[in-house]
């Protein structure tokens, strides 16, 4: 597992894999891409979640983004309240809207939050806090989970959630997909959303550790969404290492970003793969 710890300010969106702050569309485009493509991991660790809390009354979503966590657990759960935490009205506005279409708002609350070391005051007798891809984000993380263990209903369940490897979409042993890898190689020597291994920072504050669990993503034949998902996330890569890519690895994916016969638009050989892992805990009945 990559979990060298790297540092961020809050102000750097929730669950970006990225190299600086985008702005809130940009960041929104990315991050419903990521669920539409490897969305299943949401429901293995809902299905841990359940077997830990099968009726919860209420749900947070630790840095909700553009709420694809909390809609699933708002779906999963039926009779739950669904609370999404962000530090950004307009992610916040999208969640908002996405429960309105879904019919679902009269179970999801919205609260802007600056998640850094506390929850709000008003948050309480929580019964399941959710952290996907964001714990490493926020200032000071065991004082976010010591501020959680306080606000949990005894016997409630803690799920943290990480990428633990970033995502790679061409064929292993092309030569497209060799520049994709030695492109992930370059991210992840600038940590890109590198973390650390939580087991000891959700133990110090209070929870007892049930589960960690490797959930792994490996897609033949991905659906259609996938290319996109793969030209935002490797234009982003690009981008933001551009001084430490060779210029012919550039230059291939340049090709592959553009609208030619070997872009990724045209390829129908895509593999999606990426890994995650999930901490799950409970604060002791």
């Amino acid at each position: 597992m990559a979990h060298t710890h790297h540092a961020h300010t809050h102000g750097h969106p929730h669950g970006t894999p990225g190299h600086d702050q985008p702005d809130a569309g940009s960041m929104a485009t990315l991050l419903d891409l990521d669920a539409a493509v490897t969305g299943h991991y949401l429901d293995d660790v809902a299905d841990r979640i359940e077997g830990l809390s099968p009726r919860p009354a209420r749900i947070i979503d630790l840095g909700s983004g553009t709420g694809t966590g909390t809609l699933a657990l708002a779906r999963r759960f039926p009779t739950a309240e669904v609370v999404a935490l962000d530090n950004s009205t307009d992610l916040l506005e999208r969640v908002a809207a996405a429960a309105s279409r879904d019919g679902i708002a009269d179970r999801v609350r919205t609260v802007t939050a600056d998640l850094d070391s506390a929850l709000p005051a008003e948050v309480c007798d929580v019964d399941v806090a959710w952290a996907s891809s964001t714990m490493h984000h926020f200032a000071d993380p065991g004082a976010l989970l010591s501020s959680t263990f306080a606000a949990m209903r005894p016997g409630g369940v803690l799920a943290v959630v990480e990428i633990d490897e970033l995502p790679t979409f061409l064929p292993a042993g092309t030569a497209e997909g060799e520049v994709e890898r030695r492109l992930r190689a370059t991210a992840n020597a600038r940590h890109w959303n590198a973390h650390p291994d939580w087991s000891s920072t959700i133990a110090a504050a209070g929870f007892d550790l049930v589960d960690t669990a490797d959930i792994v993503t490996h897609i033949d034949n991905p659906p259609g969404t996938s290319r996109d998902y793969a030209a935002f996330w490797i234009g982003r890569a690009r981008d933001g290492l551009a001084d430490e890519i060779p210029d012919d690895d550039r230059a291939v994916l340049d090709r592959l970003l553009g609208d030619g016969p070997t872009s990724l638009a045209a390829r129908d050989d895509l593999v999606v793969q990426a890994r995650r892992v999930a901490w799950l805990a409970r604060r002791p009945a």
